[in-house]
């Protein structure tokens, strides 16, 4: 019961919102008692995540090779049920410590390399790197149910996300794809303007360290600012991460209106707005970063105004989609949507990938495969 109050709570309000006195209040319990199974709120948290992990990790470790279809669904019955741990992992785990992050990611990567083995057994065509991309883009459609809600059963939307990992399995092999050891991202230049530099400065202290985590103060500090400077251009820490949200959706927009003008089909539009997508989320980490894990932290409206855009931005391509195929209805061209999206973002944000040679071209293709647009 502890545990089921906590994942609803951290998941709902985020970690940093949520007290131990509120989760000893949802299980009918006084915060001593909650204190004699867990030392601390971090201590429950990490229980959580590493919980969650060890359960994918059994799954895996025990797909059989000779039935794949049956092991992709049952990983996809898993994620239905378990639908918190993207968000425990992707999201709510940043607040733990350094050491146990380090764990986080080696258990991680632990999971892919299970999936990585499996696919070895079914795609033997693939090279190691195609192997561990693969395993990673099946862990973002697993994980998608995290971050949408669903008008389907939990049995169809099980269904659906293992048809949607098969079709990874499916998925062509990506030709000049390979990882870069050592390679990082350029840092590159700041903008001249003040305020544009204080905001990408923002967008990657907020990525890296958390929005709840980072003040004004060091905002600043990183472009050799005093704190108080920062009030010449941004009213508040909340008004940086707003500007920050609201400028990532009109860039997706515009970058979806001109696809739509530049097309003459649903399907070629559809084709070109994955791809651009790819691009923007490659381009931008830190930014999908935020869009991922960030909106709940934006006062209203504001935080409204974030998650109508991310609504119209998703509508768009579920229409898109949707005239491509139209025998599809718009709960499982929803479903197919989201988690093509948070494939994306899931990977481009895998650090050892998104700096690999050729990502854009294989990621894009798996996905325009995933959507019915390209063949196998």
């Amino acid at each position: 019961m502890i545990l089921e109050a906590a994942t609803e709570l951290f998941c709902a309000r985020g970690y940093e919102h949520v007290a131990v006195g509120d989760i000893a209040e949802a299980v009918a319990v006084g915060p001593s008692a909650l204190y004699r199974h867990f030392s601390s709120k971090q201590e429950l948290l990490e229980e959580l995540v590493f919980n969650g992990l060890e359960s994918f990790t059994a799954v895996v470790s025990g797909m059989a090779f000779t039935d794949a279809e049956q092991s992709l669904l049952d990983l996809a019955e898993l994620a239905v049920t378990s639908r918190h741990i993207g968000i425990l992992v992707e999201r709510e785990a940043r607040h733990l410590s350094g050491d146990t992050q380090t764990r986080l990611r080696a258990a991680s990567q632990d999971l892919a390399g299970g999936l990585a083995e499996f696919l070895e057994a079914v795609r033997p065509d693939l090279d190691g790197d195609a192997r561990d991309l693969f395993a990673w883009m099946i862990l973002g459609v697993v994980v998608s149910p995290s971050f949408y809600q669903s008008d389907l059963s939990a049995k169809e939307q099980a269904r659906l996300l293992a048809e949607l990992t098969g079709r990874v399995l499916t998925a062509q092999a990506p030709v000049g794809f390979a990882m870069v050891e050592g390679r990082h991202r350029p840092t590159g230049l700041l903008p001249h303007s003040r305020r544009e530099a204080l905001l990408q400065k923002a967008i990657q202290l907020f990525a890296e360290r958390r929005y709840a985590s980072v003040g004004i103060e060091d905002v600043a500090a990183s472009l050799g600012m005093a704190g108080p400077s920062v009030y010449g251009h941004f009213a508040s820490k909340a008004d940086l991460l707003a500007t920050a949200l609201s400028r990532g959706a009109a860039y997706l927009y515009m970058q979806a209106s001109d696809v739509l003008a530049a097309s003459n089909t649903a399907a070629a539009a559809l084709s070109s707005l994955v791809s651009s997508y790819v691009e923007f989320a490659l381009a931008h980490p830190a930014l999908v970063d935020l869009l991922m894990t960030e909106v709940r932290n934006l006062p209203e409206p504001h935080r409204d105004a974030a998650l109508a855009a991310q609504r119209t931005y998703v509508d768009e391509w579920v229409h898109l989609l949707r005239q491509f195929r139209p025998e599809l209805s718009e709960s499982v061209a929803r479903l197919q949507v989201q988690a093509v999206l948070t494939l994306v973002n899931y990977v481009v944000r895998v650090r050892h990938i998104q700096s690999a040679t050729g990502i854009s071209t294989a990621v894009s293709g798996t996905c325009q495969h995933l959507l019915g647009l390209q063949d196998g």
